[in-house]
């Protein structure tokens, strides 16, 4: 059944409380909500209406229902309440959830706990443990069972993206679990009562202590916690001293993960020292260690070095040494190894390692393989027996032999070869004909083979074919005309399944989608995938999204759209990437929707998410460029409002660009008050601004000519683009006569002459066809290089005349 969560309880847990009305054209107003927050649905729907003309329409599309996992639901209510610090619900409910999550996530292993999930589940942990269950009138509390289920989920299966919660929450279960025992002690409770009611595992909460720590990046800390289990084991029976075996190879394998060199050399020091023999999975350990980093001298000394009571090197070890001959050319020392292990009358497992071997350092063909395999049966073992018969297995591994030389011909040879030996093919065998025909673009291929797991042929045990349909789907959505048709189908199947496509599946589809114009499927993709995910998994699908929507290349109608879907589903997106939609919105020249953006993070109900004053000033800037009245009253309003946020010489400057942008320089001009009246002043910028907005304000000049006689007055150093903003501001009164002589004087005024910008600026601000006539022979006259310069920028014609393409990059 799929829950009935509502999408608000996750996306509120992610982005607090704030949200803004929906817009509801491209050309309406979005308000900020000064109140209490409301939350309205992903989508409106209308409210139908009965009609006869009607009974043959289709009925509304649904959206459907988030598919969280079984208990999810009450981990996330959890959480939403604790941050509120508000009264948790029942400890019956709380547990009956964290127990069915736990289950849930041990009977699907295939579902790693990811960060997001270990959090929600160690918060809730936190509060179980550290409350009294009598507090509610409730006995019940975790069982041993629970915890010991807990920290297997959380230990066996390491998950994608960070770890960090993981490990967290081994190391509460695990303390838990010793807790009880140690009060259970301290109470006098006999050793075999305590035994059985931990459940008889004497050691195997330790265990999976350890390999919680090797697998996230603990293994110093497992080092040490493993010698002090050594000494606690000093005196117990050799059973429980040889599990020390196992407890040192979970160690030295997590030295490896983590590349501590030095560490894994000196932990297996203190294991030979402490009589631990060179056992096959140790020797896995060391050789791979090695062989993956190309060590050449290090990977033969560990790989040859003699095993205790001469047993077998895993074939694990052998294939790495495979892989490590065909990258550095040593096929030559691999070549004996294998002829004693061909001699040695391996079990089966040895000879598909074998065969391996041959088809990839050998380069063997399908006729060697079948004479390889007549040796195999021929051979004759210890005790007499046959030899082993080629199996399913055999056949994956030549299949994958011919996957790593990229050979899907000889893939398919060998497929052929298992239907002529009459061996029939295993679940993993039609998912490596998938993949290989998948790499060779034969989707018709591929289909076939999908089309006889969905008939059931073979029983697909725990989701094994999800990696290799979620490559098939990105494969399909990445052709340039892909079938929509056949990728529904696929999606719907796996929906029936509850199955969660990976992070980069979501992204290939919802791009799909959107370039089709099929936001139902985005949404209910979004729905039904996205929920699940971890922060780092939803911030990958978040940033497609936002990649999307900065592409100039697609329309601005769909890139709203996409953006609407953004808003709704990634109500975490930060600040910085909402400020880059923004600006995206500017660059195509609409403001308006670029201001909502803005208006959508000014209302989050998380403070981090908040606009800050350098952000104020980014939205001002960007209405500087592209000017709109009323957006931006609706930005200044918001500025007003905003008490997180001081006003400065900055935010000032950006004010009053904006202003004179939109037509309003009298505004402006206000704000220059507002800056001489402040602690800060003015800077550079503000005179620049300021004289633009004196340019645009009738009998502007006047002003001008007061602020730069200030200017010379306290023998500041004038910038260029102060100086043409100045003679901007007396051109833009028409005073010609006048923005000659300060041309002309600038050497002496200023220490420098004039530049294209210079002529340019003053240029355009003239009123009247006549005067720019004037002024245009004086400067061809004067600066005819520089005049010349200002030619090749080109002009054009505007309601104030003519003008010439140049830009005043002015920042505030």
């Amino acid at each position: 059944m799929r829950s009935q969560l509502t999408r608000n309880v996750y996306l509120r847990l992610l982005a607090s409380h704030g949200l803004l009305r929906p817009c509801p054209t491209l050309s309406g107003r979005c308000l900020a909500t000064p109140s209490r927050p409301r939350y309205f649905p992903l989508v409106a729907r209308r409210q139908p209406r009965r009609t006869f003309f009607g009974i043959f329409q289709k009925p509304p599309r649904m959206l459907k229902e988030p598919d969280l996992e079984p208990g999810y639901d009450v981990l996330l209510h959890f959480r939403s309440i604790e941050a509120d610090n508000a009264r948790p619900p029942a400890r019956e409910d709380l547990l009956k959830g964290w127990r069915q999550f736990i289950q849930y996530k041990r009977r699907n292993h295939l579902r790693a706990l990811n960060s997001t999930q270990a959090f929600l589940t160690l918060r809730l942990l936190r509060h179980l443990a550290t409350t009294d269950p009598e507090a509610d009138g409730q006995g019940e509390d975790l069982s041993f069972a629970d915890l010991r289920s807990a920290l297997w989920v959380t230990a066996t299966k390491p998950p994608r993206g960070t770890t960090e919660h993981h490990l967290e929450l081994a190391t509460l279960l695990y303390g838990e679990i010793e807790r009880r025992i140690q009060n259970m002690r301290e109470l006098g409770v006999d050793e075999e009562v305590i035994k059985e009611a931990v459940g008889g595992k004497d050691t195997g909460d330790f265990e999976l202590f350890l390999t919680a720590l090797t697998n996230y990046g603990g293994s110093m800390e497992a080092a040490e916690r493993l010698a002090e289990f050594r000494v606690k084991l000093a005196q117990e029976e050799k059973k429980q001293v040889a599990r020390i075996r196992v407890f040192w190879t979970l160690v030295l394998r997590g030295l490896a993960k983590e590349g501590r060199e030095e560490e894994l050399l000196r932990e297996w020091k203190k294991a030979e020292e402490a009589k631990i023999e060179y056992m096959p999975p140790v020797h896995e350990v060391m050789t791979t260690f090695f062989a993956t980093r190309d060590r050449i001298e290090e990977t033969k000394l560990w790989f040859e070095k003699p095993i205790h009571a001469n047993w077998l090197r895993s074939p694990r070890a052998y294939m790495e040494a495979v892989r490590f001959a065909l990258r550095n050319g040593e096929q030559q020392w691999l070549q004996p190894i294998f002829e004693q292990l061909i001699n040695s009358n391996p079990q089966k497992e040895w000879w598909d390692v074998i065969f391996q071997w041959a088809v990839l350092v050998m380069d063997k063909g399908v006729e060697d393989i079948k004479q390889m395999l007549q040796v195999m049966a021929a051979s004759v073992g210890s005790e007499g027996k046959e030899g082993p018969k080629p199996d399913a297995a055999t056949i994956d591994a030549l299949i994958t032999a011919a996957i790593e030389k990229q050979n899907p011909y000889l893939a398919e040879r060998f497929l052929s070869l298992g239907a002529e030996l009459k061996i029939r093919p295993k679940a993993s065998t039609y998912i490596l004909q998938m993949d290989y025909r998948l790499d060779a673009k034969d989707f018709g291929g591929v289909q076939a083979i999908y089309d006889k797991l969905l008939n059931g042929e073979v029983t697909v045990p725990q989701d094994e074919d999800l990696p290799v349909l979620n490559k098939y789907l990105r494969a399909l959505c990445a052709v340039p005309e892909p079938d929509l048709g056949r990728i529904l189908d696929i999606t719907a199947d796996l929906e029936q399944r509850h199955a969660t496509l990976e992070p980069e599946t979501v992204v290939s589809l919802c791009m799909v989608f959107l370039r089709n114009d099929n936001q139902y499927e985005v949404i209910d993709t979004l729905s039904l995938h996205t929920v699940s995910y971890s922060l780092e998994e939803r911030a990958q699908v978040r940033r497609a999204f936002i990649e999307y929507c900065v592409d100039r290349k697609i329309s601005t109608a769909r890139v709203w759209d996409c953006y609407s879907l953004l808003r709704q589903f990634f109500p975490e997106t930060e600040p910085e990437e909402r400020i880059r939609l923004m600006d995206a919105f500017f660059a195509r020249r609409r403001p308006d929707m670029a201001c909502y953006i803005f208006g959508h993070m000014r209302s989050q109900g998380n403070l981090a998410q908040r606009p800050t004053a350098d952000m104020y000033v980014g939205c001002l800037e960007g209405l500087g460029r592209h000017p709109d009245a009323e957006s931006l009253r609706m930005v200044h309003n918001m500025l007003k409002m905003d008490t997180t946020v001081q006003m400065d010489t900055r935010l000032y400057n950006a004010l009053m660009m904006a202003y004179a942008a939109c037509e309003e320089p009298d505004v402006a001009v206000e704000f220059w008050r507002d800056i001489t009246n402040s602690a800060e002043g003015p800077s550079y910028a503000s005179l620049a601004i300021v004289f633009w907005a004196c340019e645009l304000l009738p009998y502007g000049d006047r002003t001008a000519r007061g602020i730069w006689q200030k200017v010379q007055r306290m023998d500041l150093e004038v910038p260029p683009d102060v100086f043409w903003a100045y003679c901007g501001a007396v051109a833009g009164s028409g005073h010609l006569e006048e923005v000659v002589r300060l041309i002309r004087a600038m050497d002496a005024s200023v220490g420098y002459g004039p530049g294209m910008m210079t002529l340019g600026v003053a240029y355009n601000a003239l009123p009247g066809s006549e005067r720019k006539d004037h002024f245009e022979a004086w400067a061809k006259a004067e600066y005819p290089d520089i005049w010349a310069q200002l030619e090749k920028k080109g002009r054009k014609e505007t309601l104030l005349g003519t003008k010439f393409n140049i830009v005043r990059d002015m920042k505030a």
